[in-house]
């Protein structure tokens, strides 16, 4: 595969990542007690939830516990793939 290609193929992961966790934060937020926020909640508040995320300061269905869960993630993997698509994309221009 070419830069090019690798870097548009990069843009729309970025693209997906960014309006899939926004989708996700924004139904979990609607409706907290469904069954995807239970999922969320019990992961954030298990082992590993508070080994990645630290430990939980309020129920994990807070709004802010919730960005923290969902949002962040998002918005730090979806940058990264944005930032290399277009250093991607700006190297094979400039060659």
């Amino acid at each position: 595969m070419s830069e090019s290609t690798v870097g548009w193929l990069l843009l729309a992961a970025g693209l997906l990542t960014f309006v899939a966790g926004v989708g996700l934060r924004s139904h979990v937020g609607r409706r907290p007690d469904g069954r995807i926020g239970r999922i969320l909640s019990t992961f954030r508040e298990s082992g590993l939830g508070r080994a990645l995320y630290g430990p939980v300061a309020s129920d994990a269905r807070d709004p802010e516990e919730l960005d923290q869960t969902v949002l962040m993630p998002t918005i730090v993997l979806g940058c990264g793939f944005l930032l290399t698509a277009i250093f991607l994309l700006g190297y094979s221009l400039l060659t």
